[in-house]
Formats: structure tokens, C-alpha cells, sequence
């Protein structure tokens, strides 16, 4: 204002002046902007990159440096450095026969259900290969991968279920090396961001985001860990198909799928996971995504199987292994005073697998192997090694 008054020389000097300081104060303004803005990426990155210097398999031995390679497989009474690599393009012929299962929890360990649904699932299918995915553990690393070559406690010696699993031939048990398996797929940057690692979901997200990533990369038969195996898996009624969770038939399941490499549904689930993620939501990735699809896609209606326009996907109903709905789950550990559930065991006995709740073990009664607990009963049927070893698992 004073110098549009008095337009004097000097005055016009001083308002050209105050233009250049503030124009550089601007500038260094926004270069400072950058600097913090690449200073946060680049510890992003570091952090992202430290995630993966080491792999951690146990507490008592050494982690080992991550192959250039989609994860490890884990051999008995091997040093870790000598384990085969695994890289999920290289599979076989078989791939679309492959039953595999995700491990997520980062505690590198199987529970005694968990290791009974992998052997229940080898056992009764002899000529298909079953992949056990594991997550490398989260924390407790002894070391650095350079000791694993010669530190005298680096032999891996057997954890109760892999010796357990390694009596099946059919059976493979991979370390994942996640940044590896996810580099390059439309998952990626959702992986990288690491978003998913701030959740209170973190397990249940990864878990949902990997099988369906295992199937857009090479097809198969997804099994959750607490589905017991009790018949063979046999015919064209298991190909490309999903499973509503329970008789409602409202919804699909995503702890049961199978779909060939390529397939169009597990492309599109891929396409919406990457587009699209809420670190709130629990059960939206999983099960309500693959319903929303179905629907928008097939035209399949809630409570109406029939409504399903989609030759290239079957839908078999809660019969195959969800026989057992979550509010009646505890009749599966239950003991009745030593009175087995006769009823519900001939219901359960009718289907091909049975889910077993994992998620809501803290309402059931502990198990007890050589009780009349009908997961116990079933258990020393299909998977008996496990059983040999319960001890292992329980102490």
C-alpha cells in the first residue's frame, strides 16, 4: 500500500526486493518439503528392505540370507543353507492338482490340528502334491545368515510336524521368502506399502491376500489350517469351485478353493485386493469379496445356488465341509461324560473335509487324543502320526 502511494524508485527497489526473498523462502520452503518426503521414503524402504535381509526360522539356530528365489524347502537334519530353492513358476504339471496351505501366524510352528489337516490332506490324496506355506518367524532371530555354514547349532532338527509331514513323500513344507513371492504380481505394492503391518488384522489380511495370490500364480486346491481331510478328493466336482460356509448359502468361503492357473476369478479378486485396501475391515477381503464377485460377475443370489450363470465355477454346498457351523462347533471337543455325539459324527462323516473352527479354539474344550472328543476320534483315523506324536504338540 505505501509504495502504490509513493511510487518512488526506492520504493520499487524494496518491493522487488521483498518479491525475491520471498520467492526464495518459497523455494527453500519446498525443498525442504522434498527432503523430508525422501528422507521418510527412503526409511521406508530401508525398513522395508531390512524385513529382508534374514530369514528366521527358529529361535535356536541362525537365520539365513533370503535365496533370489519364492522361499526355501525345509529339510530335516539339514543346515538351512542347504535346503532347495522353491520358486512358484518352475512347478510341475501337477500345479493345478497341488492342495496347498498358508501358515501366516510368523510363529514357524503347526499346532496339533494344524499338522493333522496337512497329514489328513496327504494321506488321503497320495497322487496329488500339498504344499505347506510358511511364514518366516516374526521375531527371536539368533544371529546373522553368515553363521548358518558353520555355527556348530545350525542343523535344523525336526519340529514334531515336519518330521510328522516328511514321512509323506507328496509333502512339501516352504519357507516363504514373501518379499520375493509377491515382487512383481499386481500385489506388490500393497506388500511393500506395509500398511497391512499396522493392523490389528495383520494375520488375517496376509492370509487373505497370499491364497489368493498362490492361486493367481499357479492354481490348485487352497485348504484352510484347520480343515481335516476325511475322503480323497476325486473327480472333475473339485475343479474350479468354492464352498458356501454354511447352509444359509449366503455366503462363500475363501477357507476352501479351487481354481486353475489363468483362471478369471482369482484375476479379478487380485485386481480389486490391489486396488482397494481398508485396514479396518476384517472379513472384507475374504469371504464378502469372493461373494461380491460371484454376484456382480455370475449373478449368483444369497440363499440361491442356482442362480449362478458361470459354467466355469462350481458351487458346492456347506455339506463338504462345513457340516459343522461356528455356533455348534463345540460339539466337535466336546466329551459328554464320555458319550460321543453319535448324531453329529454321522453328519460329520458324510462330508469330504471338516472345518475345525481354529479361530474359536478359546471356547473349546482342550483336546485330549485318546479321548471321546469326535475331533480326537477322527484324528486317530486320518492322521495318526500326528496322533503318535500329541505329546510333542501338547507339552
Amino acid at each position: 500500500m505505501f509504495c502504490r502511494s509513493n511510487p518512488s524508485k526506492l520504493c520499487k527497489l524494496l518491493c522487488i526486493n521483498c518479491a525475491n526473498r520471498c520467492k526464495k523462502e518459497s523455494l527453500l520452503f519446498l525443498f525442504l518439503i522434498v527432503i523430508i518426503f525422501s528422507i521418510q521414503k527412503i526409511s521406508r524402504y530401508t525398513f522395508e528392505d531390512s524385513r529382508q535381509l534374514l530369514l528366521c526360522i527358529d529361535t535356536n539356530i541362525p537365520a539365513v540370507t533370503p535365496p533370489s528365489a519364492d522361499g526355501l524347502i525345509m529339510t530335516p537334519n539339514l543346515r538351512p543353507n542347504e535346503w532347495k530353492s522353491f520358486n512358484a513358476t518352475s512347478s510341475n504339471e501337477k500345479i493345478n492338482r497341488r492342495i496347498f496351505f498358508h501358515e501366516t501366524s510368523g510363529r514357524n510352528q503347526l499346532s496339533l490340528q494344524q499338522c493333522c489337516a496337512v497329514e489328513s490332506a496327504a494321506k488321503h490324496n497320495p497322487d496329488r502334491p500339498v504344499q505347506l506355506f510358511i511364514r518366516p518367524l516374526k521375531d527371536g532371530c539368533l544371529g546373522d545368515g553368515r553363521q548358518s555354514s558353520s555355527h556348530p547349532s545350525a542343523l535344523f532338527h525336526n519340529p514334531p510336524w515336519l518330521d510328522v509331514l516328511s514321512h509323506y513323500p507328496n509333502v512339501a513344507a516352504i519357507l516363504l521368502n514373501e518379499d520375493h513371492y509377491f515382487s512383481g504380481t499386481p500385489l506388490q505394492d500393497w506388500y511393500r506399502a506395509g500398511q497391512w503391518l499396522e493392523s490389528q488384522h495383520e494375520v488375517a489380511h496376509l492370509s487373505d491376500y497370499i491364497r489368493i495370490l498362490t492361486l493367481y500364480k499357479g492354481g490348485g486346491l487352497y485348504l484352510d489350517t484347520d480343515i481335516l481331510t476325511l475322503k480323497p478328493y476325486q473327480g472333475d466336482v473339485f475343479r474350479n469351485c468354492l464352498v458356501y460356509g454354511s447352509s444359509r448359502l449366503e455366503v462363500f468361503s475363501n477357507g476352501v478353493m479351487h481354481l486353475e492357473r489363468g483362471h478369471w476369478l482369482s484375476a479379478e479378486i487380485v485386481r480389486l485386493l490391489a486396488a482397494e485396501y481398508d485396514p479396518e475391515a476384517y472379513a472384507y477381503h475374504g469371504p464378502a469379496l469372493v461373494s461380491e464377485v460371484m454376484g456382480r460377475m455370475c449373478g449368483v443370489v444369497a440363499g440361491n445356488s442356482k442362480t449362478n450363470q458361470c459354467e466355469d465355477v462350481k458351487l458346492l454346498s456347506d455339506r463338504f465341509f462345513y457340516p459343522i457351523e461356528a455356533p455348534f462347533s463345540d460339539a466337535i471337543f466336546n466329551e459328554n461324560e464320555n458319550k460321543t455325539d453319535v448324531k453329529t459324527l454321522i453328519k460329520i462323516r458324510k462330508a469330504y473335509g471338516l472345518h475345525l473352527w481354529n479361530s474359536l479354539a478359546y471356547v473349546h474344550e482342550l483336546v485330549r487324543i485318546d479321548s471321546n472328543q469326535i475331533f480326537s476320534i477322527l484324528a486317530r483315523q486320518h492322521c495318526p502320526l500326528t496322533v503318535s506324536r500329541a505329546s510333542d504338540f501338547l507339552s
